[in-house]
């Protein structure tokens, strides 16, 4: 449907050039005059009433995207009574019905606007039915001249429509494009009134958390600044500051959702004109949240190096005043000093190489080279291992431990044991860091004729379902080991994962807060 203040345009045009029919008539006779007038009187009148129309809803106090229902009915009505009127009127004049019968191309290029060829289909069968009631409404003419001016008018309009039906088809096309376009980018744009702040037009949806959600609602109510941290107040809100006619480039807040939830919105914005403003919006969730937990990842490891290394520092400090005192210092004492040194050093090692190894992991996926002669690795054997280097941790706390299979050979073609050696050290590490003090961790190795599968399940803090989809996320950590106060760093997840995708197999992740976690490692036997 046109715009109601659209056609309105072509409803005024049309009466308008009625009233300058009038001056071209000059001293020729009309053929019926009654007709004539009448087809006058009446499109005048529907010109009024679409005008007196649009008049009462801007008294309503209505906004511009607001339409009477009368006035959208009279909006979709109106090209077809025009056309009706001219397709009988315009042969009440004999001398001149050419000038009215060409008038008929407003309301078809009306219609085929609105209704595309439905539309276009329409007019031209009104046009062309016109011609059959020419004959009858001038009887004592010749008739070959009148069917001659019918003809003209039907192919001229006929033309006029047919490419107007292209033209919007084709904007029509363009406009699907783009619609689909955004809405798979997660974008959405707003016109904006600035005179009293409405939502003029609106086009494609939110991506991530906040999909299906009002984004002009969501814009005006609390928002959180880029850090996620501080309340915005309402005067720096993105929306009053597009309002107070500030161009913004890629504004990021934050919103909060139902629950513990929130999204991250960017916002951008040009002027259109001196009435309106555009706004784009686009989830940057993931993007700006990812930011957010390499920054707090980075600040972790900062306060990770410097604990160690303060405390070195600190005791080669105390070496030195011990080989300064008398007698060149107490060996024991010098010998207790360099002690919590090595530990310390042992604790950068150990965290520089796993940042390493993170670096190595999210570079590439690829493990090993893919020739070379074909390598056999015991799986079980492997796995036997690492459960022994973790025994003396896991007496800390009191575990116990439940093996099945680890006695069946398990043979893997072409696998990489020093990488499948770290996933599996993560796995049980992970069991016995966040299993209760005394419970329990079962160790389960099968196989096929195709795959072998470990089972890793404990007795323990387990997981919240809604972390489970993000327990790959680089630095992210669940909230219940953030809450037990379990110290990590939120990458082992994901270097496991990729270790396993590399070899062409994976893992799957089911747990209960409170009662514990199972992982499931699938591998197949040979790697190609």
């Amino acid at each position: 449907m046109l715009r109601p203040g659209l056609a309105a345009v072509c409803q005024v045009a049309l009466s308008l050039c009625l009233l300058i029919g009038i001056l071209l008539l000059d001293d020729q006779r009309l053929g019926i005059g009654w007709l004539y007038w009448t087809g006058h009187g009446l499109i005048h009148a529907l010109t009024l009433a679409l005008l007196a129309g649009l008049l009462v809803g801007r008294l309503q106090n209505r906004s511009r995207t607001e339409i009477p229902r009368f006035v959208e009915l009279a909006v979709l009505l109106l090209p077809v009574a025009d056309l009706a009127i001219l397709a009988v009127t315009r042969w009440s004049l004999v001398n001149v019905s050419g000038f009215q019968g060409y008038l008929m191309t407003v309301p078809m290029v009306w219609l085929a606007a609105q209704h595309r060829l439905r539309g276009a289909a329409l007019g031209i069968s009104i046009t062309a039915a016109s011609m059959a009631i020419g004959p009858f409404i001038v009887p004592g003419h010749e008739l070959l001249p009148v069917l001659l001016r019918g003809a003209a008018v039907l192919f001229l309009a006929s033309a006029v429509t047919i490419v107007v039906v292209s033209v919007t088809m084709r904007l029509d096309e363009h406009a699907r494009r783009l619609e689909s376009v955004t809405s798979a980018l997660g974008v959405v744009s707003l016109v904006l009134d600035l005179e009293d702040g409405t939502v003029l037009e609106s086009s494609g949806r939110l991506t991530g958390p906040a999909r299906s959600q009002d984004v002009a609602a969501l814009l005006s109510g609390p928002l959180f600044s880029e850090n996620g941290r501080l309340p915005l107040p309402p005067e720096r809100s993105p929306l009053a500051r597009a309002l107070g006619e500030r161009v913004l480039t890629g504004e990021s807040v934050w919103v909060p959702l139902e629950g513990d939830r929130r999204a991250a919105l960017s916002i951008s914005s040009t002027r259109l004109d001196e009435q309106r403003m555009l706004l784009v919006v686009h989830d940057v969730t993931l993007s700006l949240g990812a930011v957010l937990q390499e920054e707090q990842f980075l600040a972790n490891v900062s306060h990770e190096l410097k604990t160690p290394l303060t405390s070195i520092t600190g005791y080669v400090e105390l070496v030195e005043d011990e080989l300064d005192g008398p007698g060149g210092g107490d060996p024991s004492v010098i010998r207790s000093h360099l002690e919590v040194v090595t530990r310390n050093v042992v604790r950068l090692r150990q965290l520089i190489l796993g940042l390493l190894e993170t670096a190595r992991s999210v570079s590439s996926d690829r493990i090993g080279s893919g020739g070379g002669p074909r390598r056999v690795t015991s799986f079980d054997e492997l796995v036997r291992h690492q459960v022994e280097g973790m025994r003396p941790r896991a007496a800390v706390r009191g575990l116990r431990w439940e093996l099945h299979g680890l006695d069946e050979p398990v043979e893997l073609v072409n696998a990489d044991p020093e990488r499948l050696g770290q996933a599996v050290d993560n796995l049980l590490s992970n069991a016995v860091k966040y299993a209760h003090e005394g419970g329990l961790v079962t160790v389960t190795l099968t196989r096929d004729d195709r795959r072998a599968r470990l089972t890793v399940a404990d007795e323990g803090i387990g997981i919240d379902a809604d972390d489970l989809a993000r327990l790959y996320t680089p630095y992210f950590r669940a909230r219940t080991a953030t809450g037990a106060g379990v110290p990590g760093y939120g990458l082992g997840l994901m270097i496991t994962r990729r270790i396993l995708r590399a070899h062409g197999g994976d893992m799957t992740i089911t747990s209960e807060v409170g009662v514990g976690t199972s992982v499931v490692f699938e591998l197949p036997l040979a790697r190609t």
